[in-house]
């Protein structure tokens, strides 16, 4: 019987191995997460986005789910194209938490492809500190705070 139990016990054990090298580390599931959040705003994917948004989100400003859906509705359905760009950001995992800041340029009614192409008055800029918490193995947005910085605040 135990030889039967030796390769098992090995197979089990190479079973879990692969798989936890399978699945990036959680600071790296985290910067994807806030790449698709920047793809699915490029592409005004409102469904797309609120995947990323916990159902139990909530922040300093009184918003939950729904009004964070409402606010990317509104921003997001408007004709002219939208495009995001992410500089600065960090991440940092503690536990079943992850606190993520970064500050993002958005830039509306023009195809921009990169940064030199930004006119000043087109542009916003914005630091933004978000909490992720890990609900069931998937990285959500649990809260978000965010403030106006103007394109000087970037440098």
């Amino acid at each position: 019987m135990r030889h039967f139990l030796r390769p098992l016990i090995a197979l089990f054990l190479s079973a879990l191995f692969l798989h936890a090298c399978s699945r990036p580390p959680d600071e790296e599931r985290i910067r994807e997460s806030v790449s698709e959040a920047v793809e699915a705003a490029e592409a005004k994917d409102v469904k797309a986005f609120m995947r990323l948004i916990s159902r139990e989100y909530a922040d300093d400003k009184g918003n939950d789910y729904n009004a964070i859906k409402s606010i990317l509705v509104y921003q997001l359905l408007r004709p002219e194209p939208v495009k995001v760009f992410v500089r600065g950001l960090s991440v940092e995992v503690k536990g079943e938490t992850a606190l993520v800041d970064a500050k993002a340029i958005t830039i509306r009614g023009r195809d921009v492809k990169t940064l030199s192409d930004i006119v000043p008055d087109e542009a916003q800029a914005y630091r933004f500190s978000i909490t992720f918490r890990n609900e069931s193995g998937d990285w959500k947005v649990r809260s978000a705070a965010w403030e106006p910085i103007g394109l000087a605040g970037l440098l």
